[in-house]
């Protein structure tokens, strides 16, 4: 949580409670929750609004409604009575405890097709002068459903692939932030990108945090020896080709569903939760999904010949974008960083898990799951 302060007792509220709903009303009320930028040029605006009509229009009555709860984030629904409702999420972990700054998400969205995901709005990232007393990040609203991973069909796999193709169209130059401003690509680093100092580093923090929890549930060989996967790709990933927007987090939570897709019976798809953005290797965003390691309401589980078939689609649908680099026509090459994406991904999650397993009834039972499906994947004994 945020630190109370004299001048903003909003900070003493739990994002996710009904006085953050209550505040929620006043600040749109007021004009407070989304202000019109300074920068004329920026694309942080409501879709079919002119700028010039902005500051009246958001404000005035509306109504609230808490939209969902995950991991980091509380997403409300804001529904003003002229306008189309919106969402604001409220982190309710520490800053420290986010993976990058808000802005950081705002500006990805700034880049992503029309069809793949929100429209940024507005971002709020010093609780000293929020309105809420929060950090937050204001987007359109995407309609549709999540599905539960057992209900996943060819239909669903099909329509994500041809999705996914569609946001990977954006390239990046390589693996890094996107950042709002002319070049939104320039605080990624230059030259071989990497990988496992990366997975290195988040093991030895995940030890120091909680080694006991590690000691308990016998992760240490896990963790070794996705540690060993990662490495194995590291060459690859230092010379390859594609880099693209990534989205980072596309579990089945964040994947919302819609009605039929016209002609077809393939159901519509868009993606929520961009806060995990960033350029990377494509193959991230392909693992994550599901697989052979799964577990939770996160995680579809897929035989081989259905994770086969779901990256060809998705190869196919990229050559309807443009030229295809070689390191995802390779689908040989392009699996094997899935695979190692999906040891790091997985092992992420276990620690994350695990670390709450005594508390959260939910992570308790996903735990055995995840470890002995990540164990399988991985050639470790359970």
């Amino acid at each position: 949580m945020v630190p109370a302060s004299p001048d903003h007792p909003a900070s003493l509220l739990d994002p996710t409670s009904p006085a953050m709903g209550e505040r929620l009303v006043e600040a749109w009320r007021t004009g407070q929750l989304v202000l019109p930028l300074e920068d004329e040029g920026s694309p942080l605006r409501l879709p079919g609004l002119h700028r010039s009509v902005l500051p009246s229009s958001l404000s005035g009555p509306a109504r609230v409604a808490l939209a969902g709860v995950g991991e980091r984030f509380a997403a409300w629904r804001v529904i003003p009575q002229e306008n189309a409702p919106i969402i604001v999420r409220i982190p309710h972990v520490t800053a420290d405890e986010l993976h990058q700054d808000l802005a950081r998400e705002i500006a990805a969205l700034t880049l992503i097709p029309p069809e793949v995901g929100p429209a940024p709005i507005a971002v709020h990232d010093d609780p000293a002068t929020s309105p809420l007393g929060h950090r937050y990040v204001v987007a359109t609203e995407i309609p549709g459903t999540a599905a539960a991973p057992e209900t996943w069909t060819g239909a669903h796999l099909r329509a994500h692939a041809e999705r996914l193709a569609r946001l990977h169209a954006v390239p990046a130059p390589g693996r890094g932030p996107v950042t709002l401003g002319t070049d939104p690509w320039a605080a990624v680093p230059p030259g071989p990108q990497h990988l496992l100092p990366e997975v290195e580093e988040e093991v030895r923090s995940w030890r120091a945090l909680h080694g006991a929890v590690l000691d308990q549930h016998g992760l240490d060989r896990l963790l070794d020896a996705a540690l060993d996967r990662v490495a194995s790709v590291e060459g690859q990933i230092a010379q390859l080709d594609g880099f693209v927007l990534a989205h980072g987090d596309l579990c089945s939570t964040n994947i919302l569903w819609h009605g039929t897709q016209d002609g077809t019976s393939d159901p519509q798809v868009r993606y929520i939760d961009f806060e995990w953005a960033q350029g990377d290797d494509p193959a991230r965003d392909l693992a994550i999904l599901g697989g052979a390691v799964h577990g939770g309401p996160w995680y579809v589980p897929m035989a081989e010949e259905q994770v086969e078939e779901f990256v060809a689609v998705y190869v196919r649908s990229r050559r309807e974008h443009g030229e295809v680099p070689a390191s995802v026509s390779d689908t040989a090459s392009l699996r094997e960083r899935m695979r190692a994406w999906t040891a790091y991904e997985r092992s992420a999650m276990l620690v994350h898990v695990a670390s709450r397993a005594a508390t959260r009834r939910s992570h308790g039972r996903v735990l055995p799951v995840l470890r002995a499906t990540l164990a399988v994947e991985l050639g470790v004994d359970p």
